[in-house]
Formats: structure tokens, C-alpha cells, sequence
């Protein structure tokens, strides 16, 4: 009875340190960081902007809105994704809200949480399988994809090259609802690398990282600035000339300039920003895509279907 009551204990003590939180970091996130500290931005603020549906795309196959893209196509189409368990495809919808086939799959790949989807200047989709509501994945990944010629024919795509990542100053791997290693954005701003912004459980703070994609090794992300969003950061996006940076929340919009001629970040992504507050139908409030329709007009989207175009200084 001795044995089996200390074996009880040894065994609750153990639960219990990984409950409470002293779950360490893998073996192989060798690299460690801390965060940049918080910059501070002197805000234009811009009031209120209302979010009236333009359209509404169907909910099949399209279940779960999760980002926008630009389709090189046509400047009214744009692919999607779904979130979490969902198939691994793409899809082509436009700004009436045709849904154009049934989605292109990507091949060899697994849709764990898919929340973000954007396109480079080298005619690639990435795909970003950075959903981690709970910060506790160790698969953190970017698929990057040729971009489909047709939109709607290819049942398949090209093969897709994998970028996997981990955050250098995660520490803490136990699940809770509460911390701040979840990620629905991504942009690429240049060829080797792609930029992406934490969406922040604990508080409303969002830091800016990147990683490289010219190596297929697991690599530890660099955080580049940490900020006050002002809430959740659902999806980031840059205009065509690639001369403004969109960051959107759940009830909020950033827009920033953006000169490419500076290799700071603070000076190259941050410059006269603009702070929208947005409100939106009461059941199409989770805005989860960004894209630039052109340089003066935003297109955003819902999980529920709609669709809203915007305009942007």
C-alpha cells in the first residue's frame, strides 16, 4: 500500500510540474532570445470605419475564411484558405464571391492550422501552418507553392517546399489559452524571407518576426519589433508597389508606409502610422484576410463569408 501511495504521489507531482507550467524547451531549439522591447508609435488616429458587406462567398467549400492573397489572374480574384482540419487547398474566389471550382489541394501536405496565405515576388503562395491558439506546437510551418496558372483546372499543385520554425524565446510549451505564440498573418516583403506577426492571447502587444527561405532546416525565427496592436493581429498584407503595410484586428486597422529603401525594421515597415477603428455586422465580426485590391483600396474578409472592400489613404 506504501509503495502504491508513493507511487500515487510521484506521479501526481509530475502531472502537476507539467500543469503548472515547467514543461522545458526541446532539445532542439537551441537558439534563445529575448523579445525587442516595446516601441511606442505617435499614432494618427482615424475613428471609426464602418465594414458593409460588398458580397458574400458560399460556405461550401469555403467553410472558414482564414486569409487572402492576391491571385496574379485578375485584380478582383484572391485566394483563400480554411482553418484548422480542413482539407489542404487553396481556393480562388472574387469580390462578387464566386468561389471558382472546388480548390486546388496542395500536394503532400497536411492542413493541422492553416490561418494565413500570401504571395512573393517569384510567383509563389505561402502558406502559413502557424495556428497555435494554445502555444504549445513544436511543427510551426511555412508551405511556399508555385502559384496555380488557372485558378480552378489544376486539381493539384507543384510540390511545396517546407520552412519550419520555432520562437527562441518560447520557453514554456504547457497549453493555456493565455499566451502569445499564436500567428494568423504573413507577408513577403523581399525573396528570402518571410514576415509574420504573433497574435497575443495574454495581452495586446504583437511582435513582428521573420524567417528565411533559402534553407529547409529548422530554424529559430528573429523577432524584429514588438508593439502595442491594440488587440488581436488576425492578417498583415502590403500593397502592390509594396509601399504600404496593412495590419488587421478583429476591431481595428493599421496602416503604415513602408520604405524599402532602410533595412530597419522600425524604419522600413512602421512609417506614419494610421489606426482605424473598425465595426463590422454583428455575425461577420471574426475578420481573418487582408489584401490590397489595388494601392487605395483594401479587401477584407470574414470566417462567415463576407466580404469588405475598403478605401486606405
Amino acid at each position: 500500500m506504501k509503495t502504491a501511495i508513493l507511487c500515487f504521489w510521484l506521479f501526481a507531482g509530475t502531472a502537476l510540474s507539467v500543469f503548472a507550467g515547467t514543461a522545458t524547451r526541446p532539445a532542439n531549439h537551441r537558439e534563445r532570445c529575448d523579445l525587442p522591447p516595446l516601441t511606442i508609435f505617435e499614432t494618427v488616429k482615424k475613428g471609426e470605419l464602418k465594414l458593409v458587406p460588398v458580397a458574400r462567398h458560399s460556405k461550401n467549400p469555403v467553410c472558414e475564411n482564414s486569409g487572402l492573397a492576391p491571385c496574379s489572374a485578375g485584380t478582383r480574384l484572391f485566394w483563400t484558405i480554411n482553418d484548422s482540419g480542413n482539407e489542404p487547398k487553396i481556393f480562388a474566389i472574387d469580390l462578387d464571391g464566386k468561389v471558382y471550382g472546388n480548390g486546388v489541394k496542395v500536394t503532400h501536405r497536411r492542413n493541422i492550422d492553416w490561418e494565413c496565405i500570401s504571395r512573393d515576388t517569384q510567383g509563389n503562395l505561402i502558406i502559413g501552418d502557424v495556428g497555435n491558439n494554445r502555444s504549445n506546437r513544436k511543427n510551426l510551418v511555412f508551405y511556399i507553392v508555385p502559384e496555380p496558372k488557372n485558378v480552378q483546372n489544376p486539381p493539384f499543385t507543384e510540390e511545396a517546399r517546407k520552412i519550419s520554425f520555432y520562437y527562441p524565446s518560447q520557453d514554456n510549451f504547457v497549453p493555456a489559452n493565455n499566451k502569445n505564440y499564436d500567428c494568423e498573418s504573413c507577408f513577403a516583403a523581399d525573396g528570402n524571407f518571410i514576415y509574420f506577426f504573433t497574435k497575443h492571447w495574454a495581452d495586446t502587444q504583437t511582435v513582428l518576426w521573420r524567417v528565411r527561405t533559402d534553407t529547409e532546416a529548422y530554424q529559430a525565427a528573429q523577432p524584429l519589433l514588438r508593439f502595442d496592436a491594440g488587440g488581436m493581429v488576425t492578417d498583415a498584407a502590403l500593397s502592390p508597389s509594396q509601399k504600404k503595410l496593412a495590419v488587421l484586428l478583429y476591431h481595428g486597422l493599421w496602416i503604415f508606409d513602408v520604405d524599402n529603401t532602410k533595412t530597419e525594421p522600425r524604419e522600413r515597415f512602421f512609417n506614419n502610422p494610421h489606426f482605424y477603428k473598425t465595426t463590422s455586422p454583428i455575425l461577420d465580426w471574426q475578420t481573418e484576410g487582408v489584401a490590397f485590391v489595388d494601392e487605395k483600396t483594401l479587401v477584407i474578409s470574414s470566417e462567415s463569408g463576407a466580404l469588405f472592400c475598403v478605401p486606405v489613404e
